[in-house]
């Protein structure tokens, strides 16, 4: 880590570009400074209560960020992707705190003004775990464990994709398809049988 970089972090300054939520400023005097984003941080805020308290997943995040509010991040513009959402619900930087360099094990108190409670982001750790147990078993979709392919004998499997209806609904919409799985180990061993 650069001098700079580590008088900065040991500032509490955040030497990277500012999580959503918050903006860096921009004056010589206050350089790196991370400051709340009055127009994207109560989102964020919403977020992180609506796992904690009302218990919504990743995905209901996502199509409500997408769908109902067209919620979009600085400075590309685009919407938050299913995975940048876990990202964001595990970042400290949020409560305060964050780890510089990343999995260092070095971390530092902030001077940018938390958007939540550390309470809050221990909730809402909980909430992820249990629902990464759970999302196997309760995502069970109908038919992927009765039904095979006609033509190899593979499992089924089956994704889930969401559609918004101009009402102002949801359409869910389920695809089934081949594992392929019987046809790939074929594959695998005659090829192993010519190396």
């Amino acid at each position: 880590m650069c001098v700079h970089i580590t008088t900065r972090v040991e500032m509490g300054l955040w030497p990277s570009n500012a999580p959503t939520g918050y903006i860096k400023e921009k004056r010589i005097d206050r350089k790196c400074e991370s400051l709340i984003d009055p127009e994207r941080a109560p989102v964020i805020k919403k977020i992180f209560e609506k796992v904690a308290h009302e218990r919504w997943s990743g995905r209901k995040i996502y199509n409500w960020l997408k769908h109902d509010l067209n919620f979009r991040v600085l400075p590309s513009k685009k919407h938050l992707s299913l995975g940048n959402i876990y990202r964001l619900l595990e970042n400290h930087f949020y409560n305060g705190v964050f780890e510089y360099s990343r999995n260092s094990g070095n971390w530092y108190q902030g001077k940018h003004e938390p958007l939540i409670t550390k309470e809050l982001f221990n909730e809402v750790q909980l909430q992820i775990k249990g629902n990464a147990l759970k999302t196997r078993e309760e995502r069970e979709l109908a038919f992927t464990r009765i039904m095979t392919c006609g033509l190899c004998g593979s499992c089924i499997s089956a994704c889930e994709k969401y559609k918004k209806l101009k009402g102002g609904g949801m359409n869910v919409h389920v695809y089934y398809g081949c594992t392929k799985a019987k046809t790939l180990s074929v594959w695998v061993h005659e090829r192993n049988r010519f190396y």
